[in-house]
């Protein structure tokens, strides 16, 4: 590039950096629903937050483990209420020693009996209601544990965008900030300029060559991050992010009906209402106990007779255990009682703090997207008007280079305060859909 009027060429380089900060400016950091639908040409995920949330539910392995361990509990229910295995039991009666040896020569009756316990009283109905109980607690759990991935996908993928579109930004400024440094060094040396021109470009050039190194660091962590979540191997990579998720109006978000919401559908409220029906529904399988089960036993036995051994008859048997020890009992009664009473408790706490969690993520999201609002229709238009003021002045000799720079810092400064409020909007909409249990 050849600088044969460097004054001439001067102003229309940093016309060239102002229109290119304006343009960062009034353009969406967001794309439309129809960009965000684009896949990645490399055929890499994460284009879209969607994508990545259908991977976290497919290979995510902590939702795996509480897949399984919800199935489990929904086996266990095929196992409750069951019968107690028969017991089968040999009897050898009137045996004879041999005169040679101790061992028996002769036995007198033989008798085969076999004995079954009963539970009553509904015990086994209130054993199968505690299984089906545990099996939605633990579905609800599972359940829990996916809203818990979503949200934690979201806040990283907006993270993820936001670092991204801040290199695009600091990118841009250092090929405009380094065209700059070029003008102020062909005037200095022409005799034109100043020395502290070419000084303060290139402490410009080097802060953003800082920054974009900072910022690479900070998008490789955001992709470790998303490739832990995914169960992907350390290292791999991800598309491009184009797109963050369109953020629902504020009245499309009432905090009443949200609240109401969080009652009805909170994943960890449902699995703690589960576990309050076990521990009642098991409270009074413990007072049924005092009740004690019957065991019924029928024995038939051959004896050993003139003509050999023949059939020698049948007995029936019932039984069933003393309640003798009432301590116990009582104790196992208050112990299941305590624990009802407990889950209770810690639901009635849990329910607080998911509406404090609630309420602080909904204001908070009111606050983000009124201050975004602020920044897009107040603040950078107006740091734009000093940052053109700033070139008309230094293209007339009224004002020196650090002040373009200034009006540059603070044009990049709001522009990112912008971004950062978006990924605001995006993390508190995250807190609130993991909140009521479900998107918005």
């Amino acid at each position: 590039m050849h600088f044969d009027h460097p004054e001439g060429r001067a102003a229309p380089l940093l016309v060239c950096l102002a229109l290119a900060i304006f343009a960062t400016v009034v353009s969406p950091p967001f794309a439309t629903a129809q960009s965000a639908d684009a896949s990645d040409p490399g055929g890499l995920p994460g284009a879209t937050v969607d994508e990545l949330l259908v991977m976290g539910r497919r290979l995510n392995p902590g939702l795996a483990a509480a897949a399984l361990e919800a199935q489990a509990a929904q086996a266990r229910i095929g196992a409750a209420g069951k019968f107690p295995d028969p017991m089968f039991k040999t009897e050898f009666w009137d045996m004879r020693a041999a005169r040679s040896s101790a061992l028996p020569e002769n036995v007198g009756t033989v008798k085969y009996s076999v004995e079954q316990t009963v539970p009553l009283w509904g015990k086994r109905e209130l054993e199968r209601k505690i299984a089906r109980a545990e099996a939605g607690s633990a579905a609800d759990q599972r359940r829990g544990v996916e809203t818990e991935l979503l949200a934690r996908i979201k806040t990283v993928f907006a993270s993820y965008y936001a670092t991204n579109e801040a290199i695009g930004i600091n990118q841009e400024l250092l090929g405009s900030v380094a065209a700059v440094a070029r003008v102020a060094e062909s005037r200095y040396g022409q005799g034109r300029g100043n020395q502290q021109d070419v000084v303060t470009a290139e402490v410009e050039r080097g802060r953003l060559q800082v920054e974009l190194a900072r910022l690479e660091g900070e998008r490789r962590g955001w992709i470790a991050q998303l490739n832990a979540l995914l169960n992907r191997p350390a290292g791999a990579p991800l598309a491009t992010p184009r797109a963050l998720r369109p953020i629902p109006q504020a009245d499309a978000l009432p905090l009443a009906e949200l609240l109401e919401r969080v009652h009805r559908d909170n994943p960890q409220l449902a699995a703690e209402q589960a576990t309050i029906t076990a521990a009642e529904r098991n409270a009074e399988l413990v007072r049924r106990n005092w009740y004690p089960d019957p065991t019924f036993g029928f024995t038939v036995f051959d004896e050993d007779g003139s003509n050999g051994r023949q059939f020698g008859g049948y007995e029936a048997m019932v039984s069933f255990a003393i309640p003798l020890q009432w301590g116990l009992r009582r104790a196992q009664e208050q112990e299941a009682l305590a624990k009802a009473a407990a889950s209770r408790t810690r639901r009635e706490a849990t329910a607080a703090d998911l509406r404090g969690q609630l309420e602080q993520a909904w204001w908070g999201l009111d606050a983000a997207r009124r201050g975004e609002r602020i920044l897009r229709d107040i603040n950078i238009p107006q740091s734009d008007v000093v940052l053109q003021s700033a070139l008309a002045g230094y293209e007339l000799g009224r004002a020196d280079l650090p002040s373009v720079l200034l009006a540059e810092q603070a044009v990049l400064r709001v522009t990112l305060d912008r971004i950062a409020l978006l990924v605001e909007q995006q993390m508190r909409l995250a807190e609130l859909e993991r909140v009521i249990g479900g998107d918005l």
